[in-house]
């Protein structure tokens, strides 16, 4: 049985509703993104992992 928690990452989150439901199945989101300004405020608000509020085209490697 696996008991390490999967890690992901979250493009393009919103307010982090479906990034939620992952961490509630398991998951581990270790980075997010989106480039709305009050969807990102929402998400730091509610979760714990790091959001990132940039065009994800302007995101280096």
């Amino acid at each position: 049985m696996l008991n390490k928690k999967l890690n992901v990452v979250s493009l393009f989150s919103g307010c982090g509703g479906l990034d939620l439901g992952l961490e509630q199945a398991g998951f581990n989101v270790v980075w997010a993104n989106d480039i709305d300004k009050t969807a990102v405020d929402t998400y730091k608000y509610n979760m714990d992992s790091v959001v990132i509020q940039k065009d994800i085209t302007k995101i280096s490697t």
